[in-house]
């Protein structure tokens, strides 16, 4: 189908409230979206064009955009307003009792609502501009069962197949789909974090949008038994036009096919892929629960240079592998890999983290040279927060530090924790541009603490990743291979605990 663009204006009165809610059920129709979905999508609405009115001053004659876009992949709805923007609350977030997650009143429909119905949820301020909120909410989001074709005896117990030649190619015909995702039920089961490898439809359509490029081993029948994906602009990038940098991701092999060096043919051929592509680099987050795909990409050059702790849900697991599970968020590192010669990088280094990030660039083989005096920062900080349903976990991205950088820091941590229930959140802030140093005083003082360095991957300038948690996390459960990713840990460790006695 084409994509279906509409747009409404109305007035931020509550008489309005009907108007809105019937724009987002009529386009929830059009998405083929079944009762229940549609009456979601109208309370989100509802509670989004509510939040604004409640802010909005009563003589103002601005009025609330309301676009809303339906597309092969999903249905986006976007409140944009020109009132104040939200309120930060000077006090501390409450501690959450883990156990009674589900249950807490976290501002009761918004949670509900953002966390339970949305696929994703942005908020951007925009500085003189306004505030603007993008709800997200995918399509063929049906409840998945087991793969036509797959039995549990087809499942265990897994056999080696026979010695035989396999080739290497971009995915791309009609079969290649379903295939994928009978590949990820027999190795992960359903508990891989990312829903698009079970579903054809979606594999599809973000390969034929650009977002996502796949790569397949096949064995003799011609059979796909292996896949492999740069993800464009995904996790982590909010808000980034131009992304420059892709993720490696959505890795698998059939367990009868293991041992065959798939694993490495597919990286080779998404590294050409990515270079065609014109891209600067390429990332992987590995999990920190084996070793495996860490040393996967220390075969490959990769350089580890952030880690991202409670990154995923504890519920994914390995078939064939026998590792103990956890219990807790899975952490990742965070590995990048330069496909081209570094250009020289002119950087506003926080002062404490000048020395860790420092020694990254020097083990990234990137060159770089301190700015010798910082640059006014501007009145308005342009950030934005984004939640990711599938990871239960919120990103802040900083554009630019204004002098307001602590209210707006705030501010975007408590939509994210408030709203939509999110207990790990992540920071990004650029380097390349003036205010990282308050930016990350600012973010210190409300529970940040270090994250990593990530190269190029902000359309294309680099950022320093901060994290905050609201769970435990036994750091003494992480399996970490390399000599400098042992380092990482125990220095984001000691910060952590630093942050946590101020």
């Amino acid at each position: 189908m084409k994509n279906l663009l509409s747009a409404l204006k109305l007035p931020a009165r509550l008489e309005a409230l009907p108007l809105a809610q019937g724009f987002g059920r009529n386009l929830a129709l059009l998405a083929d979206f079944d009762a229940n979905r549609c009456n979601a999508v109208m309370l989100a609405c509802e509670e989004a064009f509510s939040s604004i009115v409640e802010r909005a001053d009563q003589s103002s004659a601005e009025p609330i955009q309301v676009q809303g876009e339906v597309t092969p992949l999903e249905l986006t709805l976007c409140f944009s307003d020109k009132e104040m923007p939200p309120m930060s609350d000077d006090e501390q977030l409450p501690r959450l009792d883990t156990d009674q997650l589900d249950d807490a009143d976290l501002s009761g429909l918004g949670r509900v609502l953002i966390r339970g119905v949305a696929d994703g949820a942005l908020w951007e301020s925009l500085g003189r501009d306004g505030n603007r909120l993008h709800l997200t909410f995918n399509r063929q989001h049906q409840t998945m069962t087991a793969p036509p074709e797959l039995g549990t005896a087809q499942i265990s117990p897994s056999s080696a197949a026979k010695p035989q030649e396999y080739r290497i190619r971009c995915a791309g015909s009609n079969s290649d789909w379903p295939q994928i995702t009978r590949i990820a039920f027999h190795a992960y089961g359903y508990t891989h974090p990312s829903n698009d490898l079970y579903s054809p439809e979606r594999l599809r359509e973000l390969n034929h949008a650009g977002r996502l490029i796949s790569v397949v081993a096949t064995a003799e029948n011609e059979q796909v038994v292996g896949h492999y994906a740069l993800e464009v602009g995904g996790l982590g990038q909010v808000a980034a036009s131009k992304p420059l940098v892709a993720e490696t991701g959505m890795a698998v092999v059939h367990p009868d096919h293991r041992g065959q060096g798939l694993m490495e043919r597919m990286r080779h051929f998404l590294e050409s892929a990515a270079s065609k592509h014109g891209l600067l680099g390429i990332f992987s987050q590995p999990v920190t629960s084996h070793p495996f795909s860490q040393q996967v990409n220390e075969k490959f050059s990769g350089h580890p240079c952030a880690l991202s702790l409670a990154f995923l849900a504890p519920s994914l697991k390995f078939r064939a592998m026998t590792q103990e599970q956890s219990g807790q968020r899975e952490s990742c590192l965070f590995y990048f890999k330069t496909l081209t010669t570094p250009a020289p990088r002119l950087l506003h280094l926080p002062t404490r983290y000048r020395d860790i990030l420092l020694e990254t660039y020097q083990r990234c083989e990137i060159p770089v040279t301190e700015a010798d005096t910082p640059s006014a920062m501007t009145e308005i900080s342009h950030v934005s927060a984004h939640y990711l349903s599938a990871l239960d976990l919120g990103m802040i991205r900083v554009e630019t530090v204004g002098q307001d950088i602590l209210a707006a820091l705030r501010t975007s941590r408590n939509e994210l924790c408030r709203k939509a229930g999110a207990r790990v959140v992540y920071l990004t802030v650029r380097l390349t541009r003036p205010g990282a140093e308050e930016a990350c005083s600012a973010a210190e003082r409300i529970g940040f603490f270090y994250g990593g360095l990530a190269p190029c991957f902000d359309e294309g300038e680099d950022v320093i990743r901060l994290q905050y948690l609201d769970i435990t996390l036994d750091s003494t459960r992480l399996t970490v291979t390399s000599p400098f990713a042992k380092r990482l840990l125990a220095y984001i460790e000691s910060d952590r605990l630093r942050i946590e006695n101020l």
